[in-house]
């Protein structure tokens, strides 16, 4: 993954406020100085992991700054991808337009949405990032989201608060002036996962600055920048995004291909390219998807089927012992806080 240069500049002027040198942290990665000045600048995921763990080895107390770099984003600062966020109509079109364009973004974390009969899911996974920058990368991009979409958002939190709860997997000193912005009085922190449990009602309440033909026109954009990106990152990567940004409704192969702008012949030849197939990405995103839908949402076996389109019962039994070893029933869901 490519992300735009504009974090880790933010990451710097933290540093350099903190006495440590824009050099010193860049040592070690392909990023030059003058890169962090280029508007047009990508950097790969790897270096900004890099530059992460020098700083958090440089400083004596690293509570708190991920929260600290994060903080200073602005909606502006997300680009086209925020002015869609902020014209959507809905909580659930701004969450479906945010998991679609999730390469745009600067994050880092893996953000999964369940939707139950009456309650919501959403979490916040690190567990692909290396253990000593975990900590690091959950506060800022938890606190980027925060900071960029909360005030539009927030009069829908506000509504609901009293029947929502967050879990955090983070020191509370470090979060807490973080979390003190939203108006949620349940959290409970040290937890295995960071996840906000929601009523399903939230998803359809209309948000303030709602623009239709704003929406339209940014995702117009976002399209094309999305397709240049999947010409940096490769296909197999951008096709395993597109399957994992729903809990269900998988795309069909032609609709994928059609949303790349290419045959699907052509398609299905690049991802062979890449020692892989459609059908075994999207058995990889099925398996996934269904221990998150059975253990962390709390959906039945026969919910958990439907959502992930298959027909018989039976048949997503079958396939769920294959990829994991188990039946379905073997797993039971995690109590929210």
């Amino acid at each position: 993954m490519r992300h735009s240069v504009f974090a880790t500049r933010m990451l710097c002027d933290v540093a350099n406020e903190r006495g440590i040198a824009t050099q010193d942290l860049l040592a070690g990665t392909t990023i030059r100085p003058v890169d962090l000045d280029d508007p047009t600048a990508t950097i790969g995921a790897a270096d900004e992991i890099v530059v992460a763990r020098t700083l958090l080895d440089r400083l004596p107390e690293t509570a708190g700054v991920g929260v600290e770099v994060g903080g200073r984003f602005t909606l502006t600062h997300v680009g086209l991808l925020g002015f869609a966020a902020m014209s959507c109509a809905t909580l659930r079109e701004l969450l479906r337009i945010a998991v679609r364009y999730f390469s745009l973004t600067m994050l880092h974390i893996d953000i999964k949405v369940f939707e139950g009969t009456e309650d919501c899911l959403l979490q916040f996974d690190v567990d692909h990032l290396p253990d000593d920058v975990r900590g690091f990368f959950l506060e800022r991009d938890v606190a980027i989201i925060t900071a960029t979409v909360s005030g539009f958002v927030y009069p829908v939190v506000q509504r609901y608060a009293e029947n929502m709860a967050i879990e955090v997997a983070a020191d509370e000193e470090a979060v807490r002036p973080l979390l003190d912005l939203l108006p949620i009085p349940t959290i409970a922190f040290g937890r295995a996962h960071t996840r906000v449990h929601f009523p399903r009602a939230m998803l359809d309440e209309p948000l303030p600055q709602a623009d239709r033909h704003t929406l339209e026109l940014c995702l117009a954009q976002c399209d094309v920048l999305m397709q240049r990106t999947g010409q940096r990152q490769g296909t197999t990567a951008v096709v395993r995004t597109m399957l994992f940004r729903d809990s269900g409704g998988f795309p069909s192969l032609p609709q994928v291909a059609a949303e790349l702008g290419l045959h699907p012949r052509t398609l299905r030849r690049r991802l062979a390219e890449d020692n892989t197939s459609f059908r075994q990405l999207l058995n990889e995103a099925r398996a996934a998807l269904a221990i998150d839908l059975l253990h962390n949402v709390g959906l039945t076996v026969e919910e958990v089927a439907k959502r992930l389109d298959y027909t018989e019962v039976s048949a997503f039994s079958h396939a769920f012992k294959r990829w994991h070893g188990v039946a379905p029933s073997s797993y039971r869901p995690t109590p929210p806080c």
